[in-house]
């Protein structure tokens, strides 16, 4: 069986793939992702993803997953932090307001010919999170590995949303299942929930 192989460090994705009871394994694409600028916030999530997906794919004859994901509200992109301080920030600016989240998604499998790359786009908005809130919150998570400081993976960060319009696991995970599971099952893959 042609192996997986997971190009992402993301803990959040790895543990959505790992539910799906299926074997792979993670090898983080390191590319230059500040070198992608498009304008197009849909395209650059996409070729993010792709660049991710065709380095892994160029060293090793296996299935790649990948994916890229970030936040946009008022005009402002919001991806991983740097820091505690740039998390406050940003969480201080989504309070209360709409964005749109993006995951570009791609999913290559040479030996089946598939070669498949979007970006799946999430309308969103959080409800107010008030300054001391926020501030234990920062310091209680891990925020500076989640694109826009947060990653809906703990029931209390569920909170935050006040609506979302779209893929779940796409915002929450930044890897939208609806596009992974049926290219695993077009690979001969079959998900085992609860192995």
């Amino acid at each position: 069986m042609t192996q997986i192989i997971l190009a992402s460090q993301s803990r959040a994705r790895k543990e959505l793939v790992s539910s799906l009871g299926i074997a792979f394994i993670t090898l983080p694409a390191h590319i230059d992702e500040k070198s992608f600028r498009d304008v197009d916030l849909k395209i650059r999530a996409e070729k993010l993803a792709r660049a991710k997906a065709e380095k892994i794919s160029s060293e090793n004859n296996a299935i790649i997953i990948a994916c890229d994901t970030f936040s946009e509200s008022d005009g402002k992109v919001f991806e991983k932090p740097s820091s505690k301080k740039e998390a406050i920030e940003m969480l201080t600016l989504l309070s209360g307001k709409e964005a749109i989240n993006y995951t570009g998604f791609c999913y290559i499998d040479r030996k089946n010919n598939i070669d498949f790359s979007t970006t799946v786009i999430v309308p969103y908005s959080l409800r107010i999170l008030y300054p001391q809130e926020i501030e234990l919150y920062v310091n209680s998570y891990p925020v500076t590995e989640w694109a826009a400081g947060f990653a809906l993976v703990e029931p209390y960060i569920t909170s935050f949303i006040a609506s979302v319009n779209g893929s779940y696991t796409g915002l929450a995970y930044g890897l939208p299942t609806e596009l992974l599971i049926p290219l695993l099952k077009k690979s001969g893959f079959e998900p085992e929930p609860g192995r």
